[in-house]
This record gives C-alpha cells, structure tokens and sequence, in this order.
C-alpha cells in the first residue's frame, strides 16, 4: 500500500511540474507557415506553430513545432461581422513578411488582434 501511495504522489509531482502546456491557456489554434510571418517583435520563420489564448483573453502564447515557448504578446479582443479563417493576415509596412493580424480560435466571430506599435513620423 505504502508503495502505491508512493506512486500517485510521484505522478501527481510529475503532472503539475510538468503540466499539459501553458498553465493559464484556454484555446489553442495550430497552423503551418510556408514562409516567414511577423508577430509584434517576432519574425517567426516557415514552420508549424501552436497559439494559445490565455484564459484572461489579454495574451497568446506561440510555440513551435517542438513545443518550445517562441513568444508571450498581448493582445486585445475583436469581432468580425463573419466567420472565416483562424488566423488573418496582412501586408506589412516596410518589411517583405506579412504581419498576423488576429486569432480566431474557432474560426468564428470572436478573436483576439495583435497589438502592434507603429512610429509616426
């Protein structure tokens, strides 16, 4: 019996220590990039990468395909009048990759858009 307590308590260890993924994520989206991708101060370069949207819904996690932690961006809620994509993009200023512009887990309505600073001149 001593043992088997022994052994729960070990697993138990293991699993909090360890964890599933980001402790306060909610919703994860993956997706695969055929080229580079800009993030608010990241260049992600082509590859498969996994989003999680925090339960607080004020920051996505971005890790790669070895589920090593790439970015923590804060981000800030949106809606589209439609469904459609997961993940949008767009053109970015000045630079040759495009920017991710939001996050919709589900593909649905509701998301989360990057926030990006911009330098006016």
């Amino acid at each position: 019996m001593q043992t088997y307590r022994i052994s729960c308590a070990v697993i138990c260890l293991v699993t909090v220590l360890l964890g599933s993924g980001p402790a306060d994520a909610q919703t994860t989206s993956a997706a695969n990039f055929s080229s580079p991708v800009q993030l608010p101060g990241v260049l992600l370069s082509a590859g498969s990468y996994a989003f999680a949207v925090t339960r607080d819904g004020r920051s996505v996690v971005v890790s790669d395909a070895e589920h090593r932690v790439v970015a923590k961006l804060e981000v800030a809620p949106i809606t589209r009048a439609a469904g459609g994509e997961v993940i949008t993009m767009r053109s970015a200023v000045g630079t040759a990759a495009p920017e991710i512009s939001a996050l919709y887990t589900s593909g649905g309505t509701n998301g989360v858009e990057f926030l990006y600073t911009r330098v006016r001149k």
